[in-house]
């Protein structure tokens, strides 16, 4: 799945992303590459150290990292780590919505207060005021496929995460994706590279990071999200 490079030491720079489609792959296809490793790719596209993809649940990312035994990982820019990586980016920019069942209209922030319960992955940062929120009745997930499940199932009031990874969750669970016309903007995150302080691979972080800054695309997620759209489509509905 991930272009051979070739490296002194034959070692490989173990890295990570989000765990589940259409960031680490696509479900219809299974070896489709997602768009979050199509994006470290390019990053690495030109640079003579090797790859391994490492699928991770989102949460034993943050774990790997500050051990070390994670090289690296395209994730949202988190602050956790500050004092266990290195943060390189932005190296894409992705929306931030929280969608709700069909008969909730959200109009501003302090409508999520009206909410009995809200889906959002662990571990994730969404901005300062949501993340310090303690009057919402948040519910971690694991992925936000499992979050549009409980939206379906009525087991939450809404669902929080990117809208590339909502957009796609709904077409997987067959709901219908006017749901994403009502959604209401939170903001917008950015995308980077955490490389672990432990990593063997911190000396070559000036070469990475001219690398983030060279494919810095505000869309670039976005852009290979739809363009793997064609070659692995969701089911249409």
């Amino acid at each position: 799945m991930l272009h051979p490079m070739s490296f002194a030491n034959d070692k490989n720079i173990k890295f990570s992303v989000p765990p589940f489609a259409p960031f680490n792959s696509f479900s219809e296809n299974s070896g489709c590459t997602g768009a979050s490793v199509l994006a470290v790719q390019e990053v690495f596209n030109n640079l003579t150290l090797n790859l391994k993809l490492i699928d991770y649940p989102y949460a034993r990312i943050f774990k790997a990292l500050k051990s070390g035994e994670l090289d690296l990982a395209l994730i949202f820019k988190n602050s956790t780590l500050k004092n266990d990586v290195a943060y390189i980016g932005p190296l894409s920019l992705s929306d931030i919505v929280i969608i709700t069942q069909k008969d909730i209209k959200l109009q501003r922030y302090e409508d999520l207060h009206e909410l009995e319960s809200i889906a959002v992955l662990r571990r994730i940062q969404i901005n300062n005021r949501f993340d310090k929120d303690t009057a919402l009745n948040k519910q971690n997930i694991g992925s936000l496929e499992q979050g549009i499940r409980m939206l379906k199932y009525n087991r939450v009031s809404a669902v929080i995460g990117s809208r590339i990874g909502l957009e796609y969750a709904l077409r997987m669970q067959d709901m219908d994706l006017s749901l994403m016309d009502n959604a209401l903007h939170l903001g917008t995150k950015e995308w980077g590279l955490h490389l672990a302080n432990k990593s063997l691979f911190m000396t070559d972080l000036p070469l990475i990071s001219k690398a983030v800054k060279d494919t810095y695309e505000k869309d670039l997620i976005y852009r290979l999200y739809h363009r793997q759209l064609k070659h692995c489509p969701p089911p249409k509905f």
